[in-house]
């Protein structure tokens, strides 16, 4: 992914210089992870769509390889709790939009930070606009994959729109009132 906002690790937003994080879509994964590891290609920084992963994870031939995967894409469709078991072992989840009108990765993101209770990235990807990232965030996003035909520059800036919210979020789980209040 070339533009990348993150707050991962940081209340201030910056673009990531080189993302290290990966791609692997292919409907045929168990193939690609042969490949990677005939390759010696890390396994480490690629990003897995996660139903193909279970697929790969249930397959004893291809098991042991599926554990070194650190992050997994997940469609707006499928159920994140299915993912708890391995949240101990991955580093990055990405949820898509495929359109700006489906908002369904921001219900994702709050189910895996409120009830799952997952502390690690989670990154929006797909049609990411600049006036949806302080929702995003809001929703428990922590770093955004922009498209190349937006301005990075220009979409930070999405982030620094709204000061004080009145709305309690993932990022803040105190509405306003009581916040003012302690």
């Amino acid at each position: 992914m070339k533009n990348i906002i993150s707050l991962v690790n940081s209340h201030n937003a910056f673009l990531v210089k080189n993302d290290k994080w990966q791609y692997l879509k292919n409907p045929i994964l168990e193939l690609n992870l042969t490949s990677l590891l005939e390759n010696n290609i890390s396994l480490k920084n690629i990003i897995v769509p996660f139903e193909q992963w279970l697929t790969v994870n249930n397959n004893d031939t291809n098991a042991s390889s599926a554990h070194h995967i650190r992050a997994f894409s997940i469609e707006n469709t499928t159920d994140v709790s299915l993912v708890k078991p391995w949240l101990d072992m991955i580093s990055l989840i990405v949820l898509d939009f495929p359109h700006f009108t489906d908002g369904r990765a921001y219900s994702q993101a709050v189910e895996i930070r409120r009830h799952l209770g997952w502390q690690g990235e989670i990154r929006a990807n797909g049609h990411v606009l600049r006036d949806q990232l302080s929702h995003m965030y809001r929703c428990g996003f922590n770093s955004f994959a922009i498209s190349d035909d937006r301005d990075p520059v220009e979409t930070l800036k999405g982030l620094q729109g709204i000061s004080v919210l009145y709305a309690n979020s993932v990022t803040d789980p105190e509405p306003l009132f009581r916040r003012r209040l302690s």
